[in-house]
C-alpha cells in the first residue's frame, strides 16, 4: 500500500494486451469485443479523466501476445521504462490484462510494483494499490489471479479439443499455409493453390524429375530471382502480385528445396497435429509419433501428381550424389543394382587421349569387399534399356486394345475371377492340401502315423490351406479393384501409353516407367517395370477375355468346390 503517497503526482502507463486465448476462437463475440485493444483503451481514457494528478506518459500495446508469461514486446518496454524511474504508475481494464499467470501475475502487484514505488490501478477489478487494503492485498489480488491462470488452462483445453475436432474434419488449423497454397477467401479453414508459389513448386519437381540436386535447384531459383517462401509470405501481406523478385535479401537453401519435396501437402494430402505444446503455460513443444497425427486424404486440390511425387520419393531415398561441379544426375543414379549382392553399382569413366566411355561397376566390388565386377557399359546399357522399353510399352498397348473390348462386352469381374487361370490353379492347390488333410484320419486309424504325428500334420495342412486361401483372396481382390476402377482407367496404362514412339532414352521416362535395373554376372540384364503387379493382373484378365474363355463366360462354368 502507498498511503504515505496520498499527494504524489503520477506519471502514467497504459498497458493493453490482447490474444487469441481471450478470443476465445471467436465462440463469444460480446467477449471478443469487450476485451479489444480499442475498448480497453476508451475504457482506461475515461478513468484517468477523473484521476488530477495522473498524467500519461505512454500506451503500451501487447496485441497477440499471451498473458501466460511476461516476455512480451511492450511489456518489456514499460519495465524498463519503469527501471529508469520514467513510469510511477500502470494501469490496465483489469487483472487478466496484466497477465494470466497466478504466480507471476501476484508477483508483479504484491512484490515487484511496491518495492519501485509504482501505483497499480485495475479499473474493472476496482483494485488500486494506492488505496487498497490487507485484505485486498491479500485475498481479492490471488482469488482474482487464480482465476484468470484457471481461465488459461481450461481455454487452452478448448482450443485443443476444438482444433483436434478441425483437423479430424481435414479443416485447416495452422497459422501460415505451406508455400504454393493460400486460405480460401471464403473459408480460412480450407486452402488452395496460389497461382504464383504454386507454379514455383511444380518447376522444383519437375526440375528434381530431371535429375537436379536440391542445391542445384536453389541455386536455380536464386538465379531466377524467385522469392523464397519466408519472404513471399511477408509480402503477400502487401497485395504481392509477382512470383519473382530480384536481389532479394532472402535465399532458396537445398534445406527449404528438399522440404517441399517431402511436403505431401502437394498431393492433396494434409498432415495436421505433428507437435504439440507441453502445457498451456510453456511454449516448449513436442514432436508427436506419426501414428498419432491427423492425416486427411484429397482434403483440397493437389498441385502436384501423386506419381511424379512418388518418383521424387524414391530419388531422396536412394544415394543419387552428383559428381563435383555438376548440376544434374546422371542417366542411371539409383536405378542401377547388382544382380548378386543387391548392392549399386557405380559409374566409372575412362579416358584415353581423345576418347572416353562410361562403364558401371559393383559397388562392392569396387571397395574391394568382395562380389564381382559385374560391369557392363553406359552405351550398351542405354540400347538394350530403350529397345525392352519400347518392346514392354508395345506389349501394354496391345493389351490396352484387348481391354478395350470390354466396352462392347458385356463381361462382369465374377466371370473374369471364374476363369483366372492362376485362381483356378490355387484352387486345385487348395483341393490337394484339403485331400492331404483328410487322408491323415485313415492314417491315424490305420496305425500308419501316431497321434502325435497326426496332429503335427494335421497343423501343417491347416497351415497351408489358410495361406492358399489368403491368395486366393488376394488374386480375387486385385481383378475386383480394377473393374472398380475401371478397365479403361488406369493411369499407368496410359503413362507408359504416352510414350509409345520415344526414340531416345531420358531420365524422365526412365523414372516414369522403370522401378529398378539389375545386372547379372552373366551379362543378363532385368528390367523391373513399374506397376508390374497390376501389369501381372491386367494380362490375366485380357487372357481370360480370349475366345476360349469368353465362350466359358456364356457357358455353365462352376467355381470349383474346396470341400470333398
Amino acid at each position: 500500500m502507498e498511503k504515505n503517497n496520498l499527494f504524489k503526482s503520477y506519471m502514467a502507463a497504459v498497458y493493453l494486451r490482447l490474444s487469441k486465448e481471450d478470443e476465445d476462437l471467436s465462440l463469444k463475440t460480446e467477449k471478443s469485443e469487450s476485451n479489444s485493444i480499442a475498448n480497453q483503451k476508451a475504457l482506461i481514457l475515461k478513468e484517468l479523466k477523473s484521476m488530477p494528478d495522473v498524467t500519461l506518459f505512454d500506451i503500451y500495446i501487447d496485441d497477440g501476445f499471451t498473458g501466460l508469461n511476461f516476455e512480451r514486446p511492450a511489456f518489456r518496454r514499460m519495465r524498463n521504462d519503469i527501471y529508469e524511474g520514467k513510469i510511477n504508475m500502470v494501469i490496465v481494464k483489469d487483472l487478466s490484462r496484466l497477465g494470466r499467470d497466478y504466480i507471476e501475475s501476484g508477483r508483479y502487484v504484491k512484490k515487484i510494483f511496491p518495492s519501485l514505488n509504482v501505483r497499480f490501478v485495475s479499473v474493472l477489478d476496482h483494485f488500486d494499490s494506492l488505496t487498497a487494503s490487507q485484505s485486498d492485498m491479500n485475498l481479492l489480488i490471488p482469488v482474482k489471479n487464480f482465476v484468470n491462470d484457471n481461465y488459461s488452462r481450461d481455454i487452452s483445453g478448448k482450443v485443443r479439443s476444438h482444433q483436434e475436432v478441425m483437423r479430424e474434419n481435414g479443416l485447416y488449423v495452422g497459422a501460415y499455409v505451406a508455400y504454393g497454397y493460400k486460405k480460401a477467401e471464403n473459408d480460412k479453414n480450407r486452402i488452395e493453390p496460389d497461382e504464383y508459389s504454386a507454379d514455383i513448386v511444380k518447376r522444383i519437381f519437375a526440375w528434381k524429375l530431371d535429375g537436379m540436386n536440391a542445391g542445384a535447384i536453389a541455386d536455380k531459383l536464386n538465379q531466377l530471382g524467385v522469392i523464397p517462401p519466408s519472404e513471399y509470405k511477408r509480402l503477400m501481406g502487401i497485395n504481392y502480385k509477382s512470383g519473382f523478385q530480384k536481389n532479394s535479401k532472402a535465399q532458396w537453401t537445398a534445406v527449404t528445396v528438399t522440404r517441399i519435396l517431402k511436403n505431401k501437402i502437394y498431393i492433396g494430402v494434409l498432415e495436421q497435429g505433428k507437435r504439440e505444446k507441453v502445457n498451456y503455460k510453456l511454449d516448449k513443444v513436442v514432436e508427436k509419433p506419426e501414428s498419432e497425427w491427423a492425416v486427411i486424404e484429397g482434403s483440397h486440390e493437389p498441385i502436384i501428381s501423386r506419381t511424379d511425387y512418388e518418383n521424387v520419393e524414391r530419388l531422396l531415398c536412394r544415394d543419387t550424389r552428383t559428381a563435383p561441379a555438376k548440376k544434374n544426375l546422371y542417366l542411371f543414379s539409383g536405378l542401377l543394382f547388382c544382380g548378386e549382392c543387391n548392392r549399386s553399382m557405380v559409374r566409372r569413366q575412362n579416358k584415353y587421349k581423345h576418347s572416353s566411355y562410361v562403364y558401371y561397376i559393383c559397388s562392392t566390388y569396387n571397395k574391394g569387399k568382395g562380389c564381382t565386377r559385374h560391369s557392363i557399359e553406359e552405351s550398351t546399357l542405354k540400347e538394350i534399356v530403350l529397345d525392352s522399353i519400347k518392346r514392354h510399352i508395345e506389349q501394354i498397348a496391345e493389351l490396352d486394345q484387348i481391354l478395350q473390348m470390354t466396352d462392347s462386352m458385356e463381361i462382369q469381374c465374377e466371370d473374369v475371377i471364374a476363369n483366372d487361370t492362376e485362381i483356378l490353379a490355387k484352387y486345385d492347390e487348395l483341393n490337394k492340401c484339403k485331400k492331404m488333410e483328410l487322408t491323415l484320419h485313415k492314417d491315424l486309424f490305420d496305425g500308419m502315423i501316431s497321434k502325435e504325428e497326426y496332429i503335427q500334420f494335421s497343423q501343417i495342412y491347416s497351415e497351408r490351406a489358410e495361406t492358399i486361401e489368403k491368395s486366393i483372396q488376394a488374386l480375387r481382390q486385385e481383378i475386383e479393384t480394377i473393374f472398380q476402377n475401371g478397365l479403361l482407367s488406369n493411369e499407368w496404362i496410359r503413362k507408359f501409353a504416352s510414350n509409345r514412339n520415344i526414340d531416345e532414352l531420358d531420365r524422365t521416362i526412365l523414372l516414369l516407367l522403370v522401378e529398378k535395373i539389375i545386372i547379372h554376372e552373366d551379362c543378363r540384364i532385368e528390367i523391373i517395370f513399374k506397376y508390374n503387379d497390376k501389369y501381372k493382373t491386367a494380362c490375366r484378365i485380357a487372357e481370360n477375355l480370349s475366345e476360349p474363355a469368353r465362350q466359358g463366360v456364356n457357358g455353365s462354368w462352376q467355381e470349383p468346390q474346396t470341400g470333398i
